[in-house]
Formats: C-alpha cells, sequence, structure tokens
C-alpha cells in the first residue's frame, strides 16, 4: 500500500488556503454591497468611487487585522470582546468609543478607546463626529424674507461680455430685478437694487451672494446703511449653497435667451424682461412643487377649458385656464 501520510500536512496547508481565499472573497463582496448600497440609496455625491475606495481599504484592513495577522506587537483582541464592542454599538448607535469603554469596564473588560475606534472602523461602524451648530438650510430658514444676487453673462454680436444681473427672491423663486450691462460699477448696482425694491412693502433681511470683487466690503455697507439687509458671502468654491440663483441663470440662458443674439443694451433688456414675465407668472417650478411665483390659484383642480399661450416670441406654448 501507497503511504499517503506525508501528503496529510500539504492536503490540510492546500485546505487552509482555500478557506482563507473563501474567506478574503467573502469580506470583499460584503463591502462591497454596503458601498453599492450607500451609493444607490444614500449617496447623493458625484464622486461615488470615493465610497468604493474607502470600503475597499477597510476590507483590506479587516482581512489584515483578521486572518492575515501575525505574533508581533500586541496579542490580538479576544474575538468575544470584539463582538461586545459591535453588539453595544449597533443596540446604542449614538455612543462613542468612550462610553464602549466605560461599560465594558462595568463587566470587567479593559479596553483602550483607540482599540474600541480601530475595530469600529474596522467594521464599518465607527460613528462621525458631531454638527455644531446651524446647517446651511437651517440658517437661510431662519430668516422671513431672503434674497440670492448674482452675475451671469453672454457674449455680444460684436464680442463685448454683457453682464446681466439678477437678483431673485429665494423663498418664491420669483425674479425680483434682472438688468443687463457691459460695465457694472458700485453706482450702477446701488440703482439696481433702487429699481428691485421701489414698491416692496418691506425689504429682505438677508442677501446671499458669491466673494466676486464687485461685492466688497463696500457693497455690504452699502446693504446695511441704505436697505438694512444682512449681506452673507458664501465660501470660497461652493456656487451650490447659491444654487437657486444659479439655476435662475441656467433657465435664463437656455429658454429666455437661447435664440437670442444680443446686440445692444436695450435690445438685451427687453429679451430679459420678457422672460422675467414669463417666469414670475406662468412656469412652475419644481423647487416649490410645481408651484409658480406670482400665481396663487389652486392649480390642482381640474379645468376642462383651457387655451393655449405662447411666450418669448412663439418659442415656448403653455396651458391656462381660459379667461371667463
Amino acid at each position: 500500500m501507497i503511504d499517503t501520510r506525508p501528503y496529510h500536512g500539504m492536503v490540510r496547508t492546500m485546505l487552509k488556503r482555500a478557506i482563507l481565499i473563501y474567506k478574503i472573497l467573502v469580506i470583499h463582496l460584503s463591502y462591497l454591497h454596503s458601498a453599492l448600497r450607500e451609493i444607490y440609496l444614500y449617496y447623493e455625491s458625484p464622486y461615488p468611487l470615493y465610497i468604493l475606495m474607502k470600503k475597499f481599504s477597510l476590507a483590506n484592513r479587516k482581512i489584515k487585522v483578521t486572518l492575515l495577522s501575525n505574533n508581533r506587537g500586541r496579542p490580538q483582541l479576544d474575538q468575544k470582546i470584539v463582538e461586545l464592542i459591535l453588539e453595544l454599538k449597533k443596540l446604542n448607535p449614538t455612543w462613542g468609543a468612550q462610553r464602549i469603554v466605560d461599560e465594558l469596564k462595568k463587566i470587567g473588560r479593559k479596553v483602550s478607546k483607540q482599540t474600541v475606534l480601530n475595530y469600529l472602523e474596522i467594521y464599518g461602524l465607527r460613528t462621525p463626529p458631531p454638527h455644531n451648530g446651524l446647517t446651511w438650510n437651517e440658517f437661510l430658514s431662519s430668516h422671513k424674507f431672503k434674497i440670492g444676487i448674482d452675475f451671469t453673462s453672454k457674449i455680444s454680436i460684436w464680442g463685448d461680455q454683457i453682464f446681466i444681473f439678477v437678483i431673485l427672491n429665494l423663498d418664491t423663486r420669483e425674479i425680483l430685478h434682472i438688468a443687463p450691462t457691459f460695465n457694472p460699477c458700485s453706482i450702477w448696482i446701488k440703482q439696481q437694487f433702487k429699481n428691485a425694491f421701489y414698491d416692496l412693502d418691506e425689504y429682505p433681511t438677508l442677501c446671499l451672494c458669491d466673494r466676486d470683487q464687485i461685492f466688497a466690503r463696500w457693497f455690504t455697507v452699502m446693504m446695511k446703511d441704505f436697505f438694512d439687509i444682512k449681506v452673507v458671502h458664501t465660501p470660497i468654491k461652493t456656487p451650490e449653497l447659491n444654487g437657486k440663483v444659479e439655476r435662475c441663470h441656467r433657465s435664463i440662458k437656455e429658454e429666455g435667451l437661447v435664440n437670442v443674439i444680443p446686440i445692444t443694451i436695450p435690445q438685451t433688456l427687453t429679451a430679459c424682461g420678457l422672460y422675467k414675465d414669463y417666469y414670475n407668472k406662468y412656469r412652475p417650478h419644481q423647487g416649490i412643487d410645481g408651484k409658480i411665483p406670482l400665481r396663487s390659484d389652486d392649480m390642482s383642480t381640474t379645468n376642462l377649458f383651457f387655451e393655449r399661450k405662447k411666450h418669448l416670441a412663439g418659442r415656448i406654448t403653455t396651458f391656462g385656464p381660459m379667461a371667463a
């Protein structure tokens, strides 16, 4: 008979390697599933690759700690203590590492805070740092009447840049004022606010703008002295914080000026005025649940009699209730 005992060790080694590879694959697949779930359900960033990279790093770290650890350095933490740490975190999601350490001390398990943090990060349960203070939306909501301002631009037929200044009511999405110019200066901007506010019952309490040089310190002082309006500048490279105005600019260019070749300021002002009338009186806005800024009637009721209305020289056709 052939003695197979020398092969037993080799078979056991191969089985151990196969089991190790299987465990590594299971860990990677579990973290991949978690990453895809976060991207699909929760994450709103345009960079989902960062999530995959983070999950892949966590999976490699878990494999290194749990499957490929060596005997050098500190001894590995008992698996039962690790399970207790994970159980406490899952049952009490708001607990931090120090709270878990104190809870384990009550049953005679001594673990350092850093060790708890390391294992929570390995298993993807580390609590993010608490947020202190108001969020941006909460800050804006605390003001009753707020406006957003900014410039967009259009190139004229002569190659000159026409700057289009927009003042937008951030609550109702109403364009309060829109005006083009070749040379925006402090005197011109001051006059635009006078034109925009002359028929208002009350002034806004907050003005949101970016950090363009035109909105420097003089602008903050002028708004406070003349209109008692607080000016808030958005941080650098954060156009999304003034996103309602940015979206309004896009609508102006794609709908109002898409087929318009600017020649003179009066001609551009006429085109902007036509679009302002359409934008405020006929255009539904997704940000306010499909409502129209200057229309207060109930649009949910069924109206059997309606008419078609053309706007912007026939480029846009809308439906509206037929006049009695």
